[in-house]
């Protein structure tokens, strides 16, 4: 399992989490490459695992990457990293990389 900590910058007004959401209802349908299983949890449309995440204190946003197999973490963790950049580039300072497990 990877865990990725997403930093947000100083000064932004709303939390990750809440732009994080807002971005993912405006995406959904068949243009987006997460699909929302429940709150807190995505599933890749191509690859397969699936992402948990919430807000930590202080603003953070923590996600764990899970997959069935353990070689595809990469790659999901990567199309996540690539999601988080494209949509919320502008407000987050630092995303940090875990390994556990």
């Amino acid at each position: 399992m990877r865990i990725l900590q997403v930093v947000p910058k100083a000064g932004v007004n709303s939390k990750l989490k809440t732009i994080l959401k807002a971005t993912e209802r405006s995406l959904r349908g068949p243009h987006t490459t997460f699909r929302r299983v429940r709150e807190g949890r995505w599933k890749h449309v191509k690859y397969p695992g699936w992402i948990t995440w919430d807000q930590a204190v202080g603003g953070l946003l923590v996600a764990e990457i899970h997959t069935k197999v353990k070689d595809h973490e990469w790659q999901v963790m990567d199309a996540f990293i690539g999601y988080l950049d494209r949509h919320l580039g502008e407000q987050i300072e630092s995303i940090s990389v875990y390994y556990r497990g």
